[in-house]
């Protein structure tokens, strides 16, 4: 019975700090996750010096990153304008960052490094973050960080599908279902169905995301060689 009771005041409590105590869960389910496969992927580079593991570590970093911004922001009160303001900024830019470090992780698997055309790509990747940046920091419009992540995404998924297709790569073919779970799960942010009061469309996302960053971790970590 007093289990009972403190749980029930440990849900009040939630409550009245905020109306989406769940997306607040989800968001730390993400980070613990993101920062452990971060971790564990860049553990991988220090024995294979492949910097295929490197990009999808910063990858992993970028998404735990962002997630930790997000849990203070779905925790804070709407009152405090600016401070909202600024984490979401920073939300924005992790979503960058994750998308840019994905196509970069994608560059390193599916081009030789003895290709001219992977060091052009890498600056161009690195051009797309900086201006990116300064673009959000003017205007924080989602719109602005999905215009990098949707085309990333579709290109990473059309490289990963090809590579197993062509090569029977079972890496990525992880990778690819991770990347279509998460391109999935990105629709319910847009349409906002929500199952529950306490379960609204931003832990429709996150749920699919969490899959999605399995998977794609799994993938990522088989990768021994070109």
């Amino acid at each position: 019975m007093p289990l009972l009771w403190h749980k029930k005041k440990l849900t009040k409590a939630l409550l009245k700090l905020t109306n989406e105590p769940t997306t607040i869960i989800t968001d730390l389910v993400i980070a613990i996750f993101g920062f452990y496969c971060a971790h564990f992927l860049q553990s991988l580079y220090f024995n294979s010096q492949m910097e295929v593991h490197k990009y999808f570590s910063f990858y992993f970093l970028s998404i735990a990153i962002g997630a930790s911004f997000g849990s203070v922001y779905h925790a804070v009160e709407t009152k405090f304008h600016n401070f909202r303001s600024g984490l979401w900024k920073m939300i924005m830019i992790c979503m960058v960052l994750s998308s840019v470090t994905l196509l970069l992780a994608i560059i390193f698997f599916s081009i030789s490094s003895n290709d001219s055309s992977q060091k052009f790509l890498q600056i161009l990747s690195y051009g797309v973050i900086f201006f990116s940046t300064i673009k959000i920091f003017y205007d924080d419009d989602i719109k602005n960080a999905a215009i990098i992540y949707y085309p990333i995404s579709f290109i990473s998924a059309v490289v990963m599908f090809l590579s197993w297709y062509h090569n029977s790569n079972m890496d990525a073919k992880q990778i690819l279902i991770g990347l279509i779970i998460s391109l999935f799960g990105t629709s319910f942010v847009f349409t906002r169905i929500s199952l529950h009061k306490h379960f609204n469309h931003n832990d429709l996302f996150h749920v699919f995301q969490i899959i999605g960053m399995y998977f794609i971790f799994v993938g990522s970590i088989k990768i021994l060689d070109f």
